[in-house]
């Protein structure tokens, strides 16, 4: 115990930490939300929720875990009843059938931490995949675990050949090995068990010496990491300054970004530090899978190793080369890594945090200044006029709050519906679906401009918090109490950014509204079409991101009944179409596009249509099929509105 506490502390002042800092930080962070640390200790930890994803990795940690969890339990009662409560009291509690039960329990623990460690040691050196990263002294530790595992279980062969019992068969690995050895320590049992206990103890102080030098020290980090984290909102960007603050202090800064991995806090130190690379992350990001130079465990890795080394002096990690640029660049902000990551470790808002230093060093190429500059110029990034904003709804007959002061909801239309030709049919698939239901909308008009989402993942943070505070007031000036939104971005940029900067109003999607539309009664699909398959891919800013899988699916069922299907990669483990983090906007080297490889998911389920709710999604998706050669059976792509419309005879 002593050493483990004597390697923590060296471990935290090697990334510049100091014990009694980092207490006070721990201690701070679990009173402030007790209850979300109590869950996902529970969850994460006892509960193994993020390992128990993939199925071999899953049966071997779930076994190693409790196995030794549970023969760590049973030694403890040993060594409570034989130093405590018989000692001080004579009182004792292991007898009858629960002794009984225990002797079976621990001797089937023994064999689950056997062959868990098999299991391991066989994923790490001869099946190994191609996203695990290598940790130190491996050997070490399943080595020390076998030992004392198998020990453990001679002892109470041993044991049993020096002193038979009659109840030896609750023992049963116990019992069926005493009857291979017998011969081979016939006379000698009391010498051959004083010789394994011998060896059964000098396995576990090694491995309770070295555990955190090896690839156990997760036992001890990843708890401590998960009290820091818990809480943290999936996707949510850390606010490095709020711009009210920088109004009534001059001196404030408005960095946002961070330079090299020592200019971060204790928090974020800390997290890099307990990165087990274990390449879960890497497994599932869309940007390793096509060819981008980006690898979210190796990212993470060598931020890792220059906070340990810290030669920041040298210049910033860019200019040292710590990494590329492209590679910070690469990340789509899907959240895929994060989702996965069993320590928490937060890819996503680094990479951000990293682009906020290069936005701020002016270190931005042509196609992202030029997304910034249109924004500036025209409040859109896509190049058109501001006045033609609101030109195209008039045909629909939609009013403008000023026109109709207190609707259901204010139909926030977003960019694309407004400048993109084929997104415009989104909202007018809504639009149409929304008055046949009796639900009033209106829309801010000419007064509306980009919510500024794509701004922030370019790492622009000023300019989206003055955009943010300047379209909050514009709502509150108009007295919008519900915004409804069509696009998954603008959603979860209401929802939660503007909260977070002090907005207060109900946002819904599109597809929530019309789910809980058609649950009412207020819409009703004439038949099913279920001839047709029908998929559904889930927009990372609804689903991973803001946790709505449900209502786009309630719709695909109502449309295509049995014919609905799911694509392999799907819910919290969508992949993502490519247009995410800004992606929209500029290009990085890749050996296939993003959406290409989403849209060959959907072809290899063979479905008939490609369904969406977002409109990046479904312009990313639809230029995926429109590359696709015509030997390959294309899905349609569409947003869940426009069917929904269809199937109502409202878009004809």
């Amino acid at each position: 115990m002593a050493l483990t506490v004597f390697l923590f502390a060296k471990r935290l002042k090697r990334i510049g930490i100091s014990v009694g800092e980092f207490l006070k930080l721990l201690m701070r962070s679990i009173r402030s939300r007790p209850l979300a640390v109590l869950r996902t200790e529970v969850q994460d930890v006892l509960g193994q929720r993020r390992v128990r994803r993939n199925s071999y990795a899953a049966v071997m940690h779930v076994t190693i875990f409790a196995s030794y969890i549970m023969l760590t339990l049973g030694t403890a009662l040993i060594a409570v009843q034989h130093d405590l409560t018989d000692r001080l009291f004579h009182v004792t509690f292991l007898y009858g059938y629960f002794y009984l039960v225990e002797k079976f329990l621990l001797d089937t623990a023994a064999l689950g931490l056997i062959a868990g460690v098999i299991m391991a040691a066989v994923r790490r050196y001869s099946v190994r995949p191609s996203y695990l990263g290598t940790r130190p002294y491996a050997r070490i530790a399943y080595g020390s675990l076998l030992v004392m595992a198998f020990t453990g279980l001679l002892l109470e062969a041993t044991r049993e050949l020096a002193y038979p019992i009659s109840w030896a068969w609750w023992t049963y690995a116990g019992h069926i090995l005493a009857d291979g050895i017998a011969p081979l320590v016939s006379g000698a049992q009391i010498g051959t068990y004083q010789t394994v206990w011998i060896i059964h103890v000098a396995a576990a102080f090694t491995f309770m010496g070295t555990a955190f030098l090896t690839l156990l020290d997760h036992v001890l980090i990843l708890p401590i990491n998960l009290a820091l984290q818990a809480g943290r909102v999936p996707g949510a960007l850390r606010l490095p300054f709020r711009l009210e603050d920088l109004l009534e202090d001059e001196n404030a800064s408005t960095a946002a970004g961070f330079a090299n991995p020592a200019d971060l806090d204790i928090t974020r130190k800390f997290m890099l530090d307990s990165c087990i690379n274990c390449g879960r992350c890497e497994a599932v990001c869309p940007a390793t899978a096509t060819g981008r130079p980006l690898s979210p465990r190796k990212l993470i890795q060598a931020l890792r190793t220059d906070l340990r080394d810290d030669s920041s002096g040298d210049g910033d990690l860019f200019i040292r080369n710590v990494l590329e640029e492209d590679t910070v660049w690469s990340c789509l902000t899907c959240g895929a890594c994060q989702n996965e990551c069993p320590v928490w470790i937060d890819q996503p808002g680094v990479i951000v945090d990293m682009r906020r230093f290069l936005n701020d060093e002016g270190r931005l190429d042509a196609a992202k200044t030029g997304a910034l500059r249109q924004l500036e110029r025209n409040q859109n990034p896509l190049g058109q006029p501001a006045h033609l904003r609101a030109t195209w709804i008039a045909a629909e007959g939609l009013p403008t709050i000023a026109e109709m002061p207190n609707p259901d909801y204010l139909y926030w239309l977003g960019c694309m519906a407004s400048f993109d030709e084929r997104s415009k049919n989104i909202a007018v698939s809504v639009i149409r679906l929304l008055r046949h239901a009796g639900v009033s909308i209106a829309t801010l008009g000419n007064l509306e401009v980009c919510s500024g989402e794509f701004q922030r993942k370019l790492g622009d943070e000023l300019g989206f918090q003055t955009r943010a505070i300047e379209i909050i007031e514009t709502l509150r000036n108009a007295g919008v109490k519900k915004i409804l939104t069509h696009c998954p971005h603008c959603f979860v940029t209401f929802s939660r950014d503007y909260m977070s900067l002090g907005a207060e109003f109900e946002v819904i999607h599109h597809s929530q509204l019309l789910a809980e539309l058609l649950a009412d009664g207020r819409i009703k699909v004439p038949f099913k079409e279920e001839n047709q398959r029908l998929t559904f891919h889930d927009p990372c800013n609804l689903g991973r991101l803001s946790g709505e899988f449900d209502a786009p699916r309630n719709i695909a069922k109502e449309l295509a009944g049995d014919g609905f299907i799911e694509l392999e990669r799907s819910g919290d483990r969508s992949f993502c179409c490519g247009a995410g983090g800004a992606n929209y906007f500029y290009k990085v080297p890749q050996d296939e596009s993003v959406s290409g490889a989403r849209l060959a998911q959907a072809v290899n389920v063979k479905a008939d249509t490609l369904a969406t709710a977002c409109p990046f999604c479904l312009s990313m998706l639809e230029d995926a099929a429109s590359a696709t050669g015509d030997d390959v059976a294309r899905p349609r792509v569409a947003d869940l509105a426009e069917l929904l419309a269809e199937a109502l005879t409202l878009n004809r």
